[in-house]
């Protein structure tokens, strides 16, 4: 099982995955561990450099899993929903760069995840979601004319007010109706959203191009009440060959968690 380790850039807002290292060394550190990938939140589309990044992961005998899109959303204000089309335009054009940039970085993915952004200037679901699927589509044309994969994780409510559940993915995934976008699920935001985690990955099942794992609490797996098991047999279940990404807290510290969470995941799944 191909494990990577999710890292914000420094400075980043993202607060679930922050480092106090630079990002060469949290390379180098998840490289001494053992991990095969990282997969990175970045500032902006060029920050870090994504040769650079390349570069360095290479270095280091590591790949790069994707990249993430919610630096657009928390550092530069745009997301697809917005009511304001202007905005809702940049942010596409954003996500397009962010693609550009997993290119150039050798990642295989971006993912969609609070670039969907929340309701806002009184708009309801209803009027707002065809803004979030015409987005997706665009960006999805995109990523398919660069034969990248644009994934849509869906996110708890307190994050998002749009897909929250693996239904819910199906249906942008049905409204969009492109082979270029596909699923990405979450541990933590599955223990909120779904009454079974296992049941909505088999739900998901041919659509699931990645999954994060984190555990009740967002620390590393083992560290919180999740029952893994399952889940770990439903991707089995439902025929998943992808890596496995630790988004996670970095608590107590970087070295613990990524040491934690790479031996869970290693012990669950037969590695060790």
């Amino acid at each position: 099982m191909n494990v990577s380790l999710y890292l914000a850039a420094p400075g980043s807002r993202f607060w679930a995955a922050a480092s106090t290292v630079s990002l060469a060394e949290a390379v180098a550190r998840a490289a001494g561990l053992g991990y095969d990938a990282v997969e990175v939140m970045p500032l902006d589309a060029c920050n870090p450099d994504p040769e650079a990044l390349r570069a360095t992961a290479e270095r280091h005998g590591l790949s790069i899993t994707g990249l993430a899109t919610g630096y657009v959303a928390l550092e530069q204000g745009l997301t697809f929903t917005h009511p304001d089309p202007e905005i809702r335009r940049q942010a596409v054009r954003a996500a397009c760069r962010c693609l550009d940039s997993a290119r150039r970085a050798g990642a295989p993915l971006i993912s969609i995840g609070v670039i969907r952004g929340r309701l806002q200037g009184g708009a309801s679901r209803e009027e707002a979601w065809p803004h979030l699927a015409d987005c997706v589509r665009e960006c999805g044309l995109y990523a398919g004319e660069l034969g990248l994969t644009l994934t849509i994780e869906p996110g708890n409510r307190y994050e998002t007010d749009f897909v929250h559940t693996v239904d819910e993915g199906l249906d942008l995934l049905d409204a969009v109706n492109l082979p270029s976008v596909r699923l990405q699920l979450d541990t933590f935001h599955m223990n909120i959203e779904e009454a079974s985690p296992a049941d909505a990955i088999r739900r998901a099942g041919p659509h699931l191009a990645h999954v994060h794992f984190a555990d009740s609490n967002r620390r590393a797996p083992g560290w919180g009440h999740l029952d893994f098991r399952p889940i770990a047999g439903a991707l089995r279940d439902a025929g998943y060959a992808g890596a496995i990404g630790l988004e996670m807290l970095l608590i107590p510290d970087l070295d613990a968690a990524a040491r934690q969470g790479l031996r869970f995941v290693r012990r669950l799944f037969g590695d060790v």
